[in-house]
């Protein structure tokens, strides 16, 4: 169970305003450089963050993005959703097109408990507390390793 590119990108993009200062608007360039996200694909994950409530976009010269909700009440699946991320569409392994505990494939047991801790991770995770974390490592080696 691997996130796509979008789930990823939409991660990256929110972490960079979690990080921000949110009194003032960051650019999508300035998000973008942060990020590591593609300009115009930022574009798109932004306008999906926009529509979810949790970032409120504003144009014209010092405009950008400011998120629209605290930390605190974004989970990372609020993000994951949000970008286009199903939970539950993960398919059967093995390809079984009915997996499930009365019609398990041999990985389903272990699948079922990798899923499990994915979801718990991302329904508990804040993008508060990944604030918190992220605040230990600094921009510019952040930015080293995109």
């Amino acid at each position: 169970m691997f996130l796509n590119q979008t789930s990823q990108y939409a991660l990256r993009a929110m972490t960079g305003l979690v990080r921000a200062d949110n009194t003032k608007p960051i650019s999508s360039n300035e998000l973008a450089q942060y990020s590591g996200v593609p300009s115009h694909y930022l574009s798109k994950i932004m306008r999906k963050m926009v529509e979810a409530g949790y970032v409120k976009s504003q144009k014209g010269h010092g405009g950008g993005f400011l998120l629209s909700v605290e930390p605190s009440k974004i989970n990372i699946m609020d993000v994951l959703t949000a970008a286009g991320f199903e939970a539950g569409s993960q398919p059967c392994v093995f390809g079984y097109e009915k997996c499930e505990d009365k019609n398990p494939c041999p990985l389903h047991p272990i699948w079922k408990r990798l899923k499990d801790s994915f979801n718990e991770w991302a329904f508990n995770t804040t993008f508060e507390e990944i604030g918190k974390e992220a605040a230990l490592i600094s921009r510019d080696d952040f930015n080293q390793n995109n």
